[in-house]
Parts: C-alpha cells; structure tokens; sequence
C-alpha cells in the first residue's frame, strides 16, 4: 500500500484536479459533446482554462488521459503552453506518449520551459490534509482504502455516466472530476463542497 502523503496548507490551496482532458483527441464524441468545431480548438480552450483557473502558482493534479492522437513533440508544446507551477499527473487507460517517453520509473520528474514540472505518480495516489484523506485512481473503485472512515475517491474515466461518481450523487464519497463534468479543474474546497453531502455507506468494509 502506498504511503499517505501529508499536504501542507500552501500546497493544498494551490492544488486543483481534472481528469480526462483528452488534449488532440480527433473523434467527434469528444469535442464535438464538448460544444467544439474540432480537436484543435478544444486543445487551445482547455489551456486557456486551465491557465486562468490555476494560474502560475497553482498545482494541477490530473487523474489521466491527457492526451489522445498526440506525438511526443504535440504533448511537449501542450506542456509549454501551461502556465502553471506544477502537474502531478496519474496514469489513465490512454497514456501515450507519454508513458513510452517519460514511464520509465514510477515517479520521475521532467522540466519543461515556463518553469512547469511534472510528476508522474504512476497509477496510484493517495494525500491527506488534515482530517481529509484521498484515494487517487483513474478508474472509479467500488471500495478503496479508509472509505467507512470518510476517505474520499477521486477519479476519471467516465466521462459522466458512472451515475454514483457524478457529484449530484448522494451514495458513497467518489468523485468523477473529469472534464466532461466540470469544464474545469476543481479546487480542493470545491471538492470538499461537493463531498459533504455525499454519505459514507456502511454495507462496504474496505
């Protein structure tokens, strides 16, 4: 099991997390639902948004699938055009090229221009800030670690229709923070909102 990571104050109010932004990804169920003429100007909004909601400070944690249809010169020019301190970034189920590039370790850090660095936190992630305990996984998990104690899932993948992930959801403290949900990356206390009232399920005994 891997070992909780303990936030601070600083880092955890500089922490945001989407997942499932699909930079380059050419298939018109993705960014013609998202309202765009094509893939290039979905790409071009997500950074704008990214950028004005995180800002130069700010840490993104993305919880997978970055990027689909993207070289590795493509997925080096997205990380360019980030003004943003920092990407934690998971694995999802679509991580070329960057896994065939930068996978090699479970955690390796990579520097790019505009001072963004990148840590790839393999498929797994867990934090805490004080009482609040997170499990990280791309995929949504029926029962994960600490859940009748309050701990809360972050995820992905779904795009939306995982009914019980979505934030109007009242059963069971996950989260689907994709970008099909949200349209942005989400601040902790925006998470910690939306969890509130979401209810620990005493039929699961992780």
């Amino acid at each position: 099991m891997q070992v909780m990571q303990k936030l601070t104050d600083d880092i955890y109010k500089r922490l945001f997390v989407t997942s499932d932004t699909h930079f380059n990804h050419n298939q018109e169920f993705i960014y013609k639902q998202r309202g765009y003429d094509n893939p290039q100007q979905m790409t071009d909004d997500m950074i704008d948004i990214i950028n004005s909601t995180v800002g130069e400070d700010g840490i993104l944690l993305h919880l997978g699938d970055f990027c689909l249809n993207t070289t590795k010169e493509q997925y080096d020019d997205i990380i360019s055009r980030l003004k943003i301190k920092e990407i934690w970034m998971l694995w999802g189920n679509h991580n070329n090229p960057i896994q065939k590039n930068y996978g090699g370790t479970v955690e390796q850090v990579c520097a790019y221009n505009r001072n963004v660095f990148i840590k790839y936190l393999g498929h797994y992630f867990t934090f805490r800030k004080g009482k609040n305990a997170f499990v990280c996984f791309h995929f949504p998990i029926q029962i994960w670690d600490g859940m009748n104690e309050g701990s809360m899932h972050l995820c992905g993948h779904s795009h939306g229709h995982n009914v019980i992930s979505r934030p109007e959801s009242g059963t069971e403290k996950i989260l689907d923070c994709g970008w099909d949900i949200h349209k942005k990356p989400l601040t902790m206390s925006e998470i910690e909102a939306i969890m509130s009232v979401k209810v620990i399920n005493s039929l699961h005994h992780a």
